[in-house]
This record gives structure tokens, C-alpha cells and sequence, in this order.
């Protein structure tokens, strides 16, 4: 995937620019006074599993590489596109980010869906939240085909009980383990009257439900923005709504609005046609399979050879075509494990590139990194970096620098760098691996003015079996 952004020196290559944000997540735009209710979210809504609602997906923030906050949720209506708030994506447009598919709960990585393009509606508006809804387009095609419809504008949709899902916090500011559905009606037109003066019944709808028995109210908290409001109708899942905003609090009877979704099925179509139209023009996938985390192991082949000892080895094939410097435009990833230690290490990871690649492709102001994650938990647990600010050209043999680890990794985990006829490749050695039997791995080419991260931010090649 490709990354565009700028160093001002070696020693500042590995710092990503951050940006301190806050998601909008239910803006308030309240009337009235808030009357104070025991609970919104936890105390009226259940937990349900995410690999079943696979539709429903979370904004994440990346910081440094690796995945961030939880910021919105969306849903996704085929394939490649995913529907959110617009605000959503004010929020994270000048970030990287990325998308997270089919958690079975907020420890689990699930599956990184990496956007290719995004459209907020033109005529959203901040201040009243009107026309709040926004598309997005996949690189690669989400892992479940499980999609919601997008409703009509019959009454049918709107009538009876809706759900609304979210990864959103709960009225005590806790994030929740798992995905969280809450029934959802209709609310009154005096709710709405009384809490929201900027409210339109064209593009917006609003709901309430207060639980009697729980004294508590059923609706959105922080975090749940973008999310679906669903409803089922002979088994089919239709979207009807996408979290906009509602109270100051997640402790009130205000309703939760959402933009309809129905009004903008004309414009999500337009937009849907024209990101697919770019996407098939202006990048190349492999018709392969394309393997990352959350599933099973890459598939090995085992390879005997007399001279090495034999090895495993498991490749990705990866997006190309969109980088103008197609030297350091990764086309496929490779790792291959050995028996036994090789010149520089026990195990390589090798690029193929679209480009002419050389010892000195990268330049002087060029840097490889390359990432591996053992422990199977959110993050990297080694990064290192290599560039030559004085000849630009890599050194066979030459020894990577660490510039972040996890402190449970060996100092004696070392990766040192060679070229290859179509790449770069990274030799680790063996102590890297000796607590795990699997490996997920990333690398990363730059050549000062743009980068391509392979398989993308916050995603990996794996899990890769690695030989002990």
C-alpha cells in the first residue's frame, strides 16, 4: 500500500506523523435540559459476536505503524465498500488508518481491511450534521461475504424494532469486549423536537427506547458513530441508518440520530461505481489469494535442498500499480525458513518488485524497515531500519538497526540486510523465533518521498510457520 510522506533525516525515519484528535463520535446539538437515566449502552444492549456480524466493522487510528483507537464503526454492503459517518472521516483524513473486520472481541486483530479511497457526501455539514454519511472503497475485498442491503424508503423499514450495532463505550465510559447490539424504534416527534432544533426528517431519522424495567435508556454512545442501524426482514439484513450524533451524554432520553441511509442510495451507487472504476485503473491485484492475519497459517511448501538443510516456504501476493516509483513497489512478499543458519541468519524475508531494483535503489535518502510480530498480540514486537545516508546502496551483510522492541524479545534477535536480483531481503536470525512457532511480518521501502508498506499498516504477512 502505497504511503506518501516526507523525512527531514535518518534519525526521524521511523516517526510517524502523529496528530491528536478527538472523534466527534455523538455531537451534541441539545435543546433541552438532559434528564439523568441509570444507563444507555451496557444496561440495554447484549453482547454478540463479530465474526457472526461480519458486516459490521471498526476506524481504527495508526500510530507508529501499528493499530490505535477505536474511533467509529461502520458496515460494510458488498465486497469493497463500507458505509460510516462522514464525520467519522473528518476525523481520521489526515491520519493513517484502517479498518478491522470480524472481531471476536476488542483483544482479538481480527481482519485489516486497508482503504483505497474515501468520499465524504459534498454537502455534509458539520454544525447541524445534515447529509452525515460517507463511503469507503477496499484495496482488497473484505474477508466474509456477509453484506447488509441498503433499506428502501417504505415504511416497512422503520416500523417495529430495529438493532443498532457498535463498538462504541458504555454509559460508564468503558470500552466493551465484544460488539454490542441495542433494539432501537422510532422515536416521538416531541423527543426530537425537544433535544434537536437542526433535525431533518428528509435525511435523518431518530430513535429512542426507555427500558421500564431497567429505568434505562437504549441507544448510542462514543465510539458507536457510523455504526448500522439494522433492520431484518425475512432474514435479510437491511441497513436503514448510520450513526450521526445524539445527547452530551450517554445518560439521557435524547433520541439517537442517524442519516438515513435510504436517501443516499443514489449517491452511494455513483460513488461506489466511480472508486471501482479507479480502483481497477489505477491498481493491479494478484488473482492469488491474498493472506493475512486472523486466519489460518500461510500455506508452506516444504522444500528439500542437499545444501541448506531444507526449508518451509509461504508467499503473498500483494497490490501493485500504485506508486509512481515502482522500485520500491512490492509485488510479492516471501519468507522462507531454514533447517539450519545460513550466511546471514536462520530465516529470510525477500521482496519482489514491480520495478529495476538494485544495491542502491533506495538512495541516500531511501530506508528499508521491516517488522515481526511472535506473541500474537496487537503490535510489533521488533522494528528495525536500514538506509545508507552516505552511498544510498545496501551492503550485503550489514546489520539492521532496532529502533523499537518489545522488551520480551532477545537482544540476540538480529536482521541484517542483502539484495537480491528483484528486492531486498532480510535475514533474522534464529533467537527471533524461539519462543513461537508462527511469525506475522511487514517491511517497508522508502525512498525519501513516498513508501510502500507491505501488506499495509497495521496488516501482515501471516501467520507463517517458521521452522525451529
Amino acid at each position: 500500500m502505497v504511503m506518501l510522506y516526507r523525512f527531514a533525516d535518518f534519525e526521524s525515519r521511523f516517526i510517524f506523523m502523529k496528530k491528536s484528535w478527538i472523534a466527534i463520535g455523538l455531537s451534541a446539538l441539545l435543546i433541552g435540559q438532559s434528564i439523568s437515566a441509570v444507563a444507555v449502552v451496557s444496561t440495554t444492549s447484549s453482547p454478540v459476536s463479530g465474526v457472526k456480524y461480519s458486516w459490521v466493522v471498526t476506524l481504527h487510528s495508526v500510530t507508529d505503524g501499528d493499530r490505535g483507537e477505536h474511533v467509529c464503526t461502520g458496515a460494510l454492503i458488498d465486497d469493497y465498500t463500507v458505509i460510516t459517518a462522514a464525520h467519522c472521516l473528518n476525523a481520521l483524513a489526515f491520519d493513517d488508518w484502517v479498518i478491522v473486520q470480524g472481531r471476536l472481541n476488542s483483544d482479538d486483530r481480527g481482519r485489516v481491511l486497508t482503504p483505497f479511497d474515501f468520499k465524504i457526501h459534498p454537502s455534509y455539514d458539520p454544525i447541524t450534521s445534515n447529509n452525515d454519511i460517507a463511503v469507503i472503497y477496499l484495496y482488497y475485498p473484505a474477508y466474509s461475504s456477509k453484506h447488509l442491503r441498503i433499506a428502501g424508503p417504505q415504511k416497512k423499514f422503520t416500523q417495529a424494532d430495529m438493532f443498532l450495532f457498535g463498538w462504541g463505550v458504555d454509559e460508564f465510559e468503558n470500552i466493551p469486549y465484544q460488539l454490542r447490539r441495542a433494539k432501537q424504534r422510532l422515536a416521538p416527534k416531541s423527543a426530537i423536537n425537544e433535544y434537536f432544533k437542526s433535525f431533518d426528517p428528509t435525511t435523518q431519522l431518530a430513535t429512542l427506547l426507555y427500558f421500564k424495567i431497567k429505568d434505562a435508556f437504549a441507544g448510542a454512545c462514543k465510539g458507536d458513530s457510523g455504526g448500522p442501524l439494522v433492520k431484518t426482514i425475512k432474514k435479510v439484513d437491511y441497513l436503514v441508518g448510520v450513526v450521526s450524533y445524539g445527547g452530551r451524554a450517554c445518560n439521557t432520553p435524547a433520541p439517537t440520530v442517524f442519516t438515513k441511509a435510504a436517501t443516499f442510495r443514489d449517491w452511494i451507487s455513483q460513488v461506489r461505481f466511480e472508486a471501482k472504476s479507479k480502483h481497477a485503473a489505477d491498481i493491479k491485484i494478484s488473482t492469488e489469494p491474498f493472506y493475512v492475519t486472523g486466519g489460518e497459517t500461510l500455506p508452506i511448501l516444504n522444500v528439500a535442498d542437499p545444501t541448506s538443510g531444507g526449508y518451509l516456504k509461504s508467499s503473498a501476493q500483494l497490490v501493485t500499480g500504485d506508486l509512481t516509483n515502482d522500485e520500491i513497489d512490492i509485488a510479492n512478499l516471501t519468507v522462507d525458513s531454514y533447517e539450519r543458519d545460513q550466511e546471514y541468519g536462520r530465516v529470510a524475508l525477500t521482496a519482489t518488485n514491480v520495478g529495476r531494483w538494485d544495491a542502491c535503489s533506495l538512495t541516500t535518502r531511501g530506508f528499508i524497515e521491516v517488522r515481526i510480530d511472535v506473541d500474537g498480540k496487537l503490535g510489533s514486537d521488533r522494528i528495525w531500519q536500514y538506509g545508507d545516508i552516505s552511498t544510498g546502496c545496501i551492503t550485503d551483510g550489514d546489520e539492521m538497526v532496532v529502533v523499537k522492541t518489545n522488551p520480551d524479545v532477545t537482544d540476540l534477535c538480529k536482521a541484517k540486510v542483502q539484495t537480491t536480483a528483484n528486492g531486498p531481503q532480510v535475514w533474522f536470525s534464529a533467537e527471533c523465533f524461539m519462543t513461537s512457532k508462527t511469525a506475522l511480518f511487514r517491511m517497508l521501502l522508502s525512498d525519501g518521498e513516498m513508501a510502500d508498506v507491505e501488506p499495509g499498516s497495521d496488516n501482515w504477512m501471516g501467520p507463517v510457520v517458521i521452522r525451529n
